[in-house]
């Protein structure tokens, strides 16, 4: 997907950074009950903004959106198939935040192999 327009690609850029500081804000704070979890909420926002850097850049939307998708839907997942445990110390513990991480990194991967595939397409297409 390619937009040519400056003022397009900085709307894409703006509308993935709302779209991502909206998703930010609930799971840290609307979805707080379910995981307790302060810190690492930001910390995948903080990644998603370098790799929301990285899509713009690279006139990547494809990974723009999935970068959204896969913050959100990272989230949900590792609630879902979240398993508890307990530490050395005896502590109990949920291994949610690996899989959200995960499931994030592997939706941003994904997004920049399909990008990547559709530009050596269209390179040979023309």
């Amino acid at each position: 997907m390619h937009v040519h327009n400056k003022k397009a690609r900085i709307l894409w850029v703006v509308g993935t950074v709302i779209a991502l500081l909206i998703s930010y804000l609930l799971c840290r704070y609307a979805f707080f009950e379910l995981h307790g979890n302060k810190q690492w909420p930001f910390v995948l926002l903080v990644i998603s903004f370098v790799a929301t850097g990285i899509a713009a850049i690279l006139k990547s939307y494809i990974m723009m959106v999935c970068t959204v998708s896969g913050y959100l839907g990272g989230f949900f997942i590792g609630q879902i198939q979240g398993v508890d445990s307990f530490d050395q110390s005896g502590s109990l513990i949920n291994d949610w935040w690996l899989k959200w991480t995960i499931v994030f990194i592997v939706i941003i991967a994904i997004a920049a192999i399909w990008e990547l595939f559709c530009k050596v397409i269209e390179e040979r297409r023309n």
